[in-house]
């Protein structure tokens, strides 16, 4: 089972108005899809995970209209989920046809970026890999950033001791990533029952197993 990391480079042409929308506004830092249904002849539907402005997101979405239904919701802070329901484009139809052969899994999220691309990764047996690759429609750059065997999600996680993610649970309970840090490493240290240095270096390691396997 094979899996890749790919980005689709939209231009001008045929970048999505909402994606060129949220990459223009300075108000948004984040922009995924994080799950879909395609099952549905005539339409197709998302749910999005944005962070950035509510407001000027939904009054885009009315302006623009054309969808059959849309609905965004509240979520922590300034994120928030959009579901939508719309008539598939033929650019669109196209991708999903590429990505859609028998043996594929598209991975979310869906990361739509600030350079107008999407970025996202793709599980299956590499003929139908490269079948779909070579279907992406003309106008679109893509580019394979990764080539291996798929891991899951957590791999990042797993590779922890018991220790580390102990640590690193109570240090997000506690706030010490927090923005500000509203707890010390020394508090961290108090819960864990050990020195302020060993509960440091228990979260180097952690925060350095983590970001080194992140699939950024």
């Amino acid at each position: 089972m094979k899996s890749v990391r790919l980005t689709l480079q939209h231009g001008p042409e045929n970048v999505h108005p909402m994606h060129r929308f949220v990459a223009e506004h300075d108000g948004f830092d984040r922009y995924r899809m994080v799950a879909s249904n395609f099952a549905h002849e005539g339409h197709n539907a998302f749910i999005f995970h944005v962070v950035g402005d509510r407001d000027a997101y939904r009054n885009r979405l009315e302006a623009l209209g054309g969808f059959i239904s849309v609905d965004v919701t509240a979520g922590d802070g300034d994120a928030f989920y959009v579901y939508v329901r719309e008539e598939p484009g033929e650019l669109s139809e196209q991708l999903i046809a590429a990505f859609s052969r028998e043996s594929l899994v598209p991975i979310p999220p869906l990361e739509y970026r600030m350079d107008w691309s999407v970025r996202f990764g793709l599980v299956g047996e590499p003929d139908d890999i490269r079948a779909a690759l070579e279907a992406v429609p003309d106008g679109i750059e893509t580019t394979v950033e990764r080539v291996g065997e798929y891991r899951g999600g957590d791999h990042a996680v797993e590779t922890l001791t018991e220790r580390q993610r102990e640590a690193l649970r109570v240090a997000r309970d506690r706030g010490y990533f927090a923005v500000p840090r509203e707890a010390s490493v020394e508090e961290v240290a108090d819960e864990l029952g050990c020195a302020p240095g060993t509960a440091a270096e228990h979260l180097r390691k952690a925060q350095q197993r983590v970001v080194s396997r992140l699939d950024l």
